[in-house]
């Protein structure tokens, strides 16, 4: 008996156990066509109150075997879902198995005319309960900026303008969206544009100085508290995936890097889509 099956000296059970940042190639066949990306991934399976410990190495095989099989997969989820049933195989004591993809993926932005190729973080999970159905969440951080509501009616107060024309001041702003289905893929274009779309205006590489003038000048007629752009990311998030079930989990969190306090501002929310249909709430696409 290797010292893994072995009963612990405290009997208390482990959620996650595994290996964290393998960095490997994948490749997918999708609808479009052939996809290669780098990615960062996380292995991790549950040990009992019985159980000492993990036979880790299998995790290694559990991943190589499924990587000499993954250009059969439409997906990073399904590749995903195909790893974690692997890893319960490879570990029949393991009651619950978990894989984490991290990698960047660029979506095409537009705001008012601007155009840009953004790169946006992506995290897609999949977890899998021996027996039991897979749960699939999706992950994307994006990066723009708000223009301060408060302090531009403030200032236009003082200096007799029309609020949509007076000067405010602009924070940067990481809005991250999750939605988490039940076996079901999301488009990682959908949530980044519903993202976008909840910010007074998006963050664009290449900018010449009219271009970040405009950009700026549109901002301000689109100011936003931290907590608008929470509210206005579930809402827009929820339009497109509005054919999904009701108990499909929507998650935004948005960190204001403020430019005018030496502190920071968060705001946070998750719902279903049950309950955003519930309280009237939820838009078509």
């Amino acid at each position: 008996m290797e010292i893994q099956d072995l009963e612990p000296t405290i009997g208390i059970d482990i959620e996650r156990v595994g290996l964290k940042n393998v960095r490997k190639r994948v490749s997918l066949m999708t609808p479009k066509g052939p996809m290669a990306f780098d990615a960062e991934l996380d292995l991790y399976i549950s040990v009992s109150r019985d159980r000492r410990g993990a036979h880790l190495s299998r995790n290694v095989e559990a991943l190589y075997e499924i990587l000499s099989q993954e250009e059969s997969h439409r997906s990073l989820e399904e590749y995903l879902d195909s790893l974690a049933l692997k890893l319960l195989e490879r570990h029949p004591y393991a009651s619950r198995s978990v894989v984490v993809a991290r990698t960047s993926f660029y979506v095409n932005v537009d705001y008012g005319g601007l155009t840009g190729v953004e790169p946006v973080n992506v995290e897609v999970e999949v977890s899998r309960d021996k027996g039991g159905a897979a749960v699939w969440s999706a992950s994307v951080s994006v990066v723009g900026l708000t223009v301060c509501p408060s302090a531009q009616t403030a200032i236009a107060s003082i200096l007799g303008l029309d609020s949509s024309v007076a000067p405010s001041h602009m924070q940067r702003v990481i809005l991250k969206g999750k939605v988490e289905t039940m076996g079901e893929i999301v488009r990682i274009e959908k949530i980044a544009k519903a993202l976008y779309k909840s910010l007074s205006a998006p963050a664009i590489t290449l900018l010449k100085r009219p271009q970040e003038a405009e950009l700026v000048l549109e901002a301000h007629k689109r100011p936003k508290l931290v907590e608008d752009v929470v509210r206005e990311a579930i809402v827009n998030i929820a339009s497109e995936i509005s054919k999904l079930p009701d108990n499909t989990v929507i998650e935004v969190e948005a960190l204001s890097m403020e430019s005018i306090h030496p502190h920071n501002l968060y705001a946070q929310k998750r719902t279903t889509l049950g309950k955003l249909r519930r309280e009237g709430e939820l838009r078509g696409p």
